[in-house]
């Protein structure tokens, strides 16, 4: 569990992260985080769905 939240606070920052930078562009939300049209932060967003996805999988890993 563990590792569930360390992956949980880091995903928050993360996500506290790219918002302000996409208001701080004024960008539109569909384009701001679409990984193929926002190459300055590419790989962050792709880093926030690894998260999501290791997220899902500790707790399913937690249920079973």
């Amino acid at each position: 569990m563990r590792r569930y939240f360390a992956a949980q606070s880091e995903l928050e920052s993360l996500k506290a992260q790219l918002e302000a930078a996409r208001q701080a562009a004024g960008e539109a939300i569909g384009v701001f985080y679409d990984h193929r049209q926002n190459a300055e932060h590419a790989a962050d967003l792709q880093r926030s769905h690894r998260l999501r996805e290791e997220i899902a999988s500790l707790m399913q890993h937690a249920e079973a």
